[in-house]
């Protein structure tokens, strides 16, 4: 990893090792006077469905929107999540963005800067403990809480119980759930199969070019038959086969700590974005990298440093680049506290094949 001097805001630089731009888009303590600007994780998307808007979150003030293509900062967001990671634009719509607040579902419009209460539950409600983004349709939404663990239906507004406990993690086709180790059908709640790879571990919900399901995951206890230990393994939901992407079978060694993954690519299916710590030092492939691969024929391109410790620095979780996607693919946001600084800002990596 080739030292790189720190740009200023909206500054871009080529990283020296891959030759993309990235670029930083935020400086909290000039800007917010904060400590931590970043995405909010991996697996909610940061921009919305056309690109326009993007969301970051500072802790101790909440979630800020910016202009997606611009990064400009617009306004502080009058919004009460059930937790920070809980916000979750459309897929088809723009102009909103879902959340769950109290025992009510709602959706924010960027538009009026207003938010309107779709859902009224029977007591507090959230996405879960490891919220994953779901139905591309942005119809069936899975929450825990309320009167059990619910599938709710925006078109139909009718809302049911799902077969197990834990919030239901949508798969993108909105056909099909993830409860633990358990895959089931969201129309009928049979249970479809049993997981063999280790579904507790990091991982992100997406979809390969013909349409079925694809559960992304980092794996460090895997075995043969469940396609052994890597940064990413993807694993079809509708068939169950599991397929290394990115690992020790196909010849890119024990995973790194601290991976996360972002597969709503959902204008460019099968793309998933990886970020991986490793050594602070950068000085092993993977280490402090950002990659790019493609689950639906095994291509892996490595894309930039991020350059933050992660938890193996001084900040910790604050610090961990939780890359994400962009809805067209053609940009990951990630955060770095700079080579183990003391602050944290916002970066994203601008692909060649990206038009503002």
């Amino acid at each position: 990893m080739t030292t790189v001097a720190k740009p200023a805001r909206l500054a871009s630089y080529r990283d020296p090792n891959f030759g993309t731009t990235v670029r930083r888009i935020t400086d909290v303590v000039a800007q917010f006077g904060g400590q931590y600007a970043k995405p909010v994780y991996s697996t909610m998307p940061a921009w919305n469905a056309d690109e326009s808007y993007l969301i970051l979150y500072v802790p101790g003030q909440g979630h800020k929107l910016f202009n997606g293509k611009t990064y400009e900062f617009i306004r502080n967001l009058s919004i009460s999540p059930a937790d920070l990671e809980h916000v979750y634009w459309s897929a088809t719509d723009p102009d909103a963005l879902y959340y769950p607040s109290g025992s009510t579902l709602k959706v924010y419009k960027p538009s009026t800067n207003t938010s309107t209460t779709l859902k009224t539950f029977t007591g507090s409600v959230s996405f879960g403990g490891d919220p994953v983004y779901g139905d591309w349709k942005s119809d069936l939404f899975g929450l825990s809480g309320g009167a059990g663990n619910i599938l709710w239906t925006q078109s139909t507004a009718t809302q049911k119980t799902a077969a197990s406990t834990g919030a239901p993690q949508i798969g993108s086709s909105g056909t099909l759930y993830v409860q633990g180790q358990n895959v089931y059908s969201a129309g009928t709640n049979a249970l479809l199969r049993t997981l063999t790879i280790k579904a507790s571990e990091h991982a992100a919900t997406g979809m390969y070019a013909n349409g079925q399901d694809f559960w992304a995951s980092v794996q460090f206890d895997g075995t043969s038959a469940t396609g052994g230990n890597g940064n990413l393994i993807a694993t079809n939901l509708t068939t169950g086969v599991n397929t290394t992407v990115i690992g020790e079978s196909n010849g890119w060694g024990y995973p790194r700590v601290g991976t996360h993954m972002s597969a709503h690519a959902f204008k460019n299916p099968g793309w998933v974005a990886v970020s991986m710590t490793g050594s602070p030092t950068g000085q092993r492939f993977l280490d402090q990298e950002i990659a790019l691969a493609n689950v639906n024929n095994g291509v892996v391109c490595r894309v930039a440093h991020h350059r933050s410790a992660g938890q193996e620095g001084n900040i910790g979780y604050w610090a961990e680049p939780h890359v994400n996607i962009s809805p067209r693919g053609t940009r990951m946001i990630f955060a770095s506290d700079w080579n183990n600084g003391s602050t944290v800002d916002t970066y994203v990596v601008e692909l060649p094949g990206y038009t503002p």
